[in-house]
């Protein structure tokens, strides 16, 4: 069930039940509008609660996910902040990711497994760029610098 932290909640608060249950029916008619540029592109439903697993979502251009990133460790890293993005030509997703254990840069191809790209001497990457000649460019915010790394 969506949001299933607030109906953990009600029930650990000793809640009434048809209260409950209203809530939690209600919850699954959740809905937003996604926009771009103050437009409304598409009612999308909410489905994640606030302790649900960071992840990066794929889309098609219909908005329909085609890949989910990061929460499965059989594909790739698990990420923990994601907090920088970028995907090139070829569809390879690359992402800043930090958190208390690790700061690292992972990558996850367009086919097939990720793996750890840059793991050591980053501390809070933010943000990525890619240069035509196969080069990431990485913002290491608390080294107050920007560093570059060959990923292809």
């Amino acid at each position: 069930m969506r949001h299933t932290w607030i109906t953990e909640c009600l029930e650990l608060y000793n809640i009434n039940r048809t209260l409950r249950a209203f809530i939690g029916n209600s919850m699954k008619l959740w809905k937003t509008t996604l926009e771009a540029n103050r437009k409304p592109l598409a009612q999308v439903s909410i489905k994640c609660g606030i302790y649900q697993v960071p992840c990066i979502r794929v889309l098609e251009p219909g908005w329909n996910t085609i890949h989910i990133l990061g929460v499965c460790s059989g594909m790739g890293p698990v990420l923990t902040c994601p907090w920088g993005l970028c995907i090139d030509s070829d569809g390879d997703v690359l992402v800043a990711d930090w958190g208390k254990q690790r700061h690292c840069v992972f990558i996850y191809p367009s086919k097939g497994v990720g793996w750890s790209l840059v793991s050591e001497n980053l501390n809070n990457p933010r943000g990525l760029a890619l240069l035509p000649d196969g080069h990431v460019v990485v913002s290491d915010s608390m080294n107050h610098c920007i560093k570059i790394y060959r990923y292809k």
